[in-house]
């Protein structure tokens, strides 16, 4: 069920874009022309796998890509908050690609809100439906950005579910993190060489004290060798291993 804070932020979505259209032109071969068409008509609802498919294409399939999305955030959101869309994390954000942050205003901030809102309350959820990983590389996606995201995570008190997410998706991660591959990232957001080195900073900086009593006890301690360089992150790997017996 929709809390009344998340219905608040949809609300406030289809207030600034709720009957926005977009030209009916686009890729042929992909979609079909009465598919299309449904994009310059306010309010038509699209249905669930076209919302999908519209949202995640590469924006050169459409004459005004920007303008598709914001025809589509109304319908988009409302089918995330809704816990419908099963295929979360799987492709690009369109919204992640069109400089939405210089949009007008009252548009920017809509979508802050209901992102920040969908975040917050995805932490505090002990069994999110979509899972903290999914939802976490969705909003970096679309902020092309950490700090929106783990500015939340920093903030929340120690010892709650935000911590117990936080060593969830650490746990599911440090192999790679340590190995340096950018796997971990949103794979199409296209600045892992600046979100990556600063999401192992982070890490160092506020994973490893809210790690303390995670039931792996290396596990704060594997964090805390992301601070070395490679190789000497290894060496330091095989001693805490042996160590650990």
């Amino acid at each position: 069920m929709t809390s009344s804070a998340l219905t608040a932020a949809l609300h406030r979505i289809d207030a600034v874009f709720g009957g926005m259209t977009a030209p009916a032109g686009g890729c042929l071969y992909c979609y079909g022309a009465e598919e299309l068409a449904l994009l310059a008509v306010p309010r038509a609802p699209l249905g669930d796998d076209l919302v999908r498919q519209f949202f995640h294409e590469v924006p050169d399939h459409f004459d005004d890509h920007p303008a598709v999305v914001r025809r589509l955030l109304p319908e988009f959101f409302a089918y995330v908050a809704d816990g419908r869309f099963s295929g979360m994390g799987y492709g690009p954000a369109g919204l992640g690609r069109v400089r939405w942050q210089e949009w007008p205003a009252e548009q920017a901030e809509a979508i802050e809100a209901f992102l920040d809102v969908w975040w917050r309350e995805t932490l505090a959820d002990p069994a999110p439906v979509y899972g903290v990983g999914a939802v976490w590389e969705l909003c970096v996606g679309i902020h092309r950005s950490l700090a929106p995201v783990h500015d939340v995570w920093a903030a929340a008190p120690r010892g709650g579910t935000e911590d117990r997410h936080l060593g969830g998706w650490v746990a599911d991660r440090i192999d790679d993190l340590l190995q340096d591959d950018t796997c971990v990232m949103p794979w199409y957001a296209d600045l892992d060489d600046v979100l990556f080195p600063e999401l192992q900073a982070w890490l160092v900086e506020h994973a490893v004290p809210r790690l303390a009593g995670h039931p792996e006890p290396l596990l704060a301690r594997k964090v805390a060798l992301l601070a070395l360089p490679p190789e000497e992150r290894w060496v330091a790997y095989s001693e805490l291993v042996a160590s650990a017996g």
